[in-house]
């Protein structure tokens, strides 16, 4: 199952790239036992869900798409290694 465009937001750029998805990897909440005055509630835990789930949704997007660009690039890549070859094959044939 792949991530279409229209799942994800539709405000972020189109363009991916491996260093945003660092970022976004590197700035996922991690669990703080310290003491800090942020706001609590449902309201304020719900809204916080959301931009996680928006991030991770991201994130997966980028991956789907960095691995298809992957995918193509290697693919390209032994197409390329086999241009030529069936007319190399033929002249040598006569």
């Amino acid at each position: 199952m792949t991530t279409t465009k229209k799942d994800f937001d539709q405000a972020s750029p189109g363009l991916v790239t491996r260093a945003e998805r660092d970022q976004r990897i590197a700035a996922r909440p991690r669990p703080k036992a310290e003491l800090h005055l942020t706001p609590t509630g449902y309201q304020f835990a719900k809204v916080r869900q959301q931009l996680d789930d928006r991030s991770e949704r991201r994130i997966k997007y980028i991956d789907e798409r960095l691995n298809e660009a992957r995918g193509k690039l290697e693919k390209d890549r032994s197409h390329s290694l086999l241009r030529g070859r069936a007319k190399q094959d033929f002249d040598r044939g006569r």
